[in-house]
């Protein structure tokens, strides 16, 4: 796991001196649990998501922790496997105050439905999936946009330069369906109707007659709710049969992964984003998340929107363990975060409430540029 700075496993830490304290908590540390792909397909994405929580916690830690307690991350490998987030899931239960910034909606599911007799909240999925909004609102607190909301941006930025063509590639799958539906509803706002649509099965490369089919509608742009890998290769097959339309995928793809497998077809490709830009220095949050990269001796290239993105997910538990006092439980941990109307962490404002643990619908649009990176 290169560059991924080493994290803490805990076995089985209980709170000492108090039967009725909640598990993770002891009087020098307060255990946050993750499980996540730091192996297999999504390694690379789930090793930066993990740099940028520790980053947080490692800076918050230099401070004196919070309350005298050090935060300790336990993160535990799920291989992208959500048969493995479930048994995770177990474990942290046991071991964990909460649970952070998981990573796959299948992988995030399987994980609440195994912790569901305790209950345990569970903050920063890295999916924008609706299922986990509708399915689970008492336990899981978002900071990032739904899939709806930036298939929503795609649109609303497209159709205002006067792009009414859309085309859709997508996954074959639950997950892509979901984009399916939410491009069908966002043009249909607009009185329009997709122009091509074709799948890919889930690991596979073999999309030649997707790239066939949509080609031969000619669209001026086309949305790729599609993993990196596929959306790479259907972007590099698409633009040597001489099509060039413009290419726009989700925030899960903003990452050196995506741009390494479009090669020299990187250019002018478009991504949501549903953390701000990560080289924005004038932004107080970024400038934070900054100065704690530079204190693990990462350097601007380093920066990503996945690490931001946990960096914030960090910060906002350290903000609602600071509200839960000396004594933190986890039912007043899950009253404070409902009690951020909003929260401004750092020129970003972050709103719970008593009726949606939906905490940010904010969504940009980035293209990526010759030398690679992503630009405003």
């Amino acid at each position: 796991m290169k560059g991924l700075p080493s994290t803490v496993i805990a076995s089985s830490i209980m709170v000492a001196g108090s039967a009725l304290a909640d598990p993770g908590v002891t009087p020098d540390t307060i255990v946050i649990g993750q499980s996540i792909g730091l192996n297999g397909p999504v390694a690379a994405v789930a090793q930066d998501i993990t740099l940028g929580l520790e980053a947080y916690i490692r800076q918050v830690n230099a401070r004196g922790g919070i309350h005298g307690r050090q935060l300790v991350l336990t993160s535990l490998d799920d291989g992208f496997v959500p048969a493995r987030a479930a048994e995770n899931g177990q474990a942290l239960q046991q071991d964990a105050f909460i649970v952070a910034a998981p990573l796959g909606t299948p992988h995030t599911i399987a994980l609440l439905e195994n912790t569901e007799s305790s209950m345990i909240p569970l903050l920063c999925p890295f999916t924008g999936a609706e299922i986990l909004r509708d399915s689970f609102p008492d336990r899981v607190f978002h900071i990032r946009a739904s899939y709806r909301d930036e298939i929503e941006a795609m649109v609303s930025q497209l159709t205002t330069l006067g792009i009414d063509r859309i085309a859709l590639f997508y996954q074959n799958d639950a997950f892509g369906f979901e984009g399916l539906q939410h491009l069908e509803a966002a043009l249909a706002q607009r009185d329009l109707e997709i122009v091509a649509q074709a799948t890919y099965e889930r690991g596979s490369l073999d999309m030649d007659q997707a790239v066939e089919s949509i080609s031969a509608a000619g669209p001026q742009a086309v949305i790729m709710f599609a993993v990196s890998l596929a959306a790479a290769e259907f972007v590099k097959k698409t633009r040597a049969k001489g099509q060039f339309p413009q290419f726009l995928t989700i925030s899960l793809n903003s990452n050196g992964s995506f741009v390494e497998a479009l090669g020299e077809q990187r250019r002018g490709v478009g991504n949501t984003q549903v953390v701000p830009y990560p080289w924005n220095r004038g932004l107080p949050l970024v400038s934070e998340y900054q100065s704690a990269m530079r204190a693990m001796d990462k350097a601007s290239s380093d920066l990503s929107f996945n690490s931001l993105e946990g960096y914030l997910c960090g910060k906002i538990i350290g903000e609602a363990l600071e509200r839960s006092g000396e004594e933190p439980t986890r039912s007043r941990f899950v009253a404070e975060l409902r009690g951020m109307r909003p929260f401004d962490a750092g020129g970003y404002p972050i709103q719970f409430s008593s009726v949606s643990t939906a905490g940010s619908d904010y969504v940009d649009i980035t293209v990526i540029g010759p030398d690679g990176r992503f630009l405003r």
